[in-house]
């Protein structure tokens, strides 16, 4: 059966998400995670996408992308998940153990002002949601954390402004109609 099309147009909004083959982690120390934000900066090098938000947990990331140009996050996450599952199974000994990933990307196109500011926050809460931490910004591994200050440079402006009060509304929770509507739209895909 052959796949959707993941040309995602210039111009457009995305949000990706992908997870390990059968919920397994994909991270379980805090080098593994560095280890995949710091080739997530490799392959940004490699492939020039427009990171909005991106929170990475232990079986699963979220994306979200402001495209530039068409075919650029396809590109960039062919690129990041290949050599990442490839790292993966060398650094856990397991080549030849099978897919690393449940599959491609799923991706949903963000079409409004409200549901790209819900979306933020639904990516940059993940760890708060999954009750890992008590306040979103004490997770690492996310854009929040960036916003914050933690060195790195991987996310770049997106096409509105965030809320003057972003880092006071953050840990607000998300209406459950608004979390389900934010799962399903990936499910379509």
């Amino acid at each position: 059966m052959p796949h959707n099309s993941r040309n995602l147009p210039a111009g457009c909004v995305v949000h990706c998400v992908n997870r390990a083959h059968d919920k397994r982690p994909l991270f379980k120390r805090a080098t593994d995670y560095e280890g995949f934000l710091h080739l997530v900066a490799w392959a940004k090098a490699k492939c020039p996408v427009r990171i909005v938000a991106y929170c990475v947990m232990y079986n699963h990331w979220h994306f979200v992308f402001w495209v530039e140009v068409e075919w650029e996050v396809s590109a960039f996450l062919h690129l990041l998940t290949c050599t990442h599952a490839m790292d993966f199974r060398k650094r856990t000994h397991t080549v030849g153990h099978g897919s690393v990933y449940k599959g491609r990307f799923k991706s949903c196109e963000v079409l409004s002002e409200g549901y790209y500011f819900n979306l933020l926050r639904y990516v940059e809460q993940n760890p708060l949601r999954a009750d890992i931490v008590r306040s979103s910004r004490e997770w690492r591994w996310s854009s929040l954390a960036e916003r914050f200050g933690n060195g790195r440079s991987l996310i770049d402006p997106g096409p509105l402004l965030l809320l003057p009060d972003w880092h006071h509304t953050i840990d607000e929770p998300l209406a459950g109609t608004t979390v389900d509507e934010i799962r399903r739209s990936l499910k379509k895909y």
